[in-house]
């Protein structure tokens, strides 16, 4: 236990190392996209809206999640493992209404070598969550701790973003969650996909993908066959298969009757524009039962403003598919790598720089900085950031990071319509 547990204090302290060159390289290459933005669009005459305003104001802090464990269950907890653990919870209250859960357990992978541990809970009913005028009711959901997300910031500036788009409609909000009745930190409460997916919309199936375009896991509503199954899960083969063998229209065509390339080269769209530097596992796939076709559910955006795609190539700078931040997947390289496929996808990439204004940016991140206010204000839930992988977190730093997280995809934004023209 003790060389564990040693062995995660080692991997949380070299991946602050790492994170602190990549951080430094970020900002680099910040300054150099924000200059040559300016400088570019300046001399043509380009017109902006003002950058985000940041006010001050108390907010509520709309769910609140506290379990009460046992020492020994608490040791579970914040043992620092890098594995997977159940708990077993002597009482659960949430958003003050006491429910039974029928399963607690931890999830993720990196962050299980963190203190604060992100969690899976199923509950016996559902209950009520809200965020802002929405609510839903929920008896599975996912509390995430985002322990390697800079300032709680970027799952949610992205999430706003795709859903702004219609890439993305299950639930999200921020959360408190205490043990014990002592906080433990800003967290991130999130509808599983694959509810979504399933009891929403009635998907028959929802795959997530893995490296290498694997079937990392599945999951099918109660009554599908296993012949429906082992067809879907064939169509999904069929998308990489035809993508090895066809190029061009040829290409185009087919796959355009398996897979909604629009929904999917929107998602990687957002992808280029806040530089997202690992995705290619992090993707649901389920059929839209109104087309048949696939369509994807994002996963995951704690890492994106990064100076380097996750295959470690700057590929955008050498390729002439430099709109394209990663091309780890195969389905990815081929839309780089095809000339008609990538005409496709630059169409759609204006289309959502266009979408994806100044004016929404700023809602997106005043929301942002609104919705966490209430949790920066609060000295008890904001001492834990002392354990995670920026432990500097403070309203100050808050409103640096906004701010140039803004700028960044406002020069994406920019560069995109002086070298691609608007649509």
């Amino acid at each position: 236990m003790k060389d564990s547990f040693l062995d995660g204090l080692n991997l949380i302290t070299l991946n602050k190392e790492i994170n602190s060159l990549a951080e430094m390289t970020r900002r680099f290459f910040l300054f150099l996209m924000i200059i040559f933005a300016w400088v570019s669009f300046d001399s043509k005459g380009f017109q902006t809206d003002e950058g985000p305003n940041f006010s001050n104001h108390s907010g509520k802090i709309q769910n609140q999640v506290n379990l009460e464990l046992d020492s020994k269950e608490l040791k579970n907890l914040k043992a620092v493992t890098g594995r997977k653990t159940n708990l077993n919870a002597n009482r659960v209250l949430i958003n003050e209404e006491e429910v039974t859960a029928v399963d607690i357990h931890t999830r993720g992978q990196t962050t299980l070598n963190f203190p604060r541990k992100s969690l899976s809970l199923d509950l016996e009913k559902s209950l009520e969550f809200g965020q802002g005028s929405r609510k839903v009711k929920m008896k599975h959901l996912i509390l995430l701790s985002l322990a390697m997300d800079k300032y709680y910031v970027r799952n949610r500036l992205a999430f706003g973003m795709l859903q702004e788009l219609g890439m993305l409609d299950f639930f999200y909000s921020y959360a408190n969650l205490s043990v014990n009745q002592a906080s433990q930190g800003i967290y991130f409460l999130v509808e599983r996909p694959q509810d979504w997916a399933i009891q929403e919309i009635k998907s028959p199936i929802v795959i997530r993908r893995g490296y290498g375009h694997s079937i990392a896991k599945s999951k099918t509503e109660k009554n599908l066959s296993k012949e429906d199954t082992k067809k879907y899960v064939e169509a999904f083969k069929q998308i990489y298969h035809s993508s090895a063998m066809l190029s061009g229209e040829s290409l185009y065509q087919p796959l355009s009757k398996i897979i909604d390339l629009e929904n999917y080269m929107t998602w990687m769209a957002v992808n280029f524009l806040v530089r997202n530097g690992d995705y290619a596992d992090e993707v649901f796939f389920y059929i839209d039962p109104k087309t048949g076709l696939f369509k994807v559910i994002p996963w995951d955006y704690d890492d994106i403003f990064s100076a380097i795609p996750h295959e470690g190539k700057m590929m955008q700078s050498v390729s002439s598919s430099k709109y394209i931040f990663s091309k780890e997947d195969d389905l990815d390289k081929k839309i780089a790598d095809d000339p008609y496929l990538y005409s496709k996808y630059l169409e759609i990439l204006k289309d959502v720089s266009a979408r994806l204004s100044d004016s929404v940016l700023k809602e997106i991140f005043e929301s942002t900085y609104a919705e966490l206010y209430p949790y920066y204000s609060d000295p008890e839930i904001l001492e834990n950031v002392k354990f995670d992988l920026y432990p500097d977190a403070s309203l100050d730093k808050l409103k640096q990071e906004l701010a140039s997280d803004f700028l960044l995809i406002q020069g994406a934004r920019r560069l995109i319509s002086l070298e691609l023209g608007q649509n």
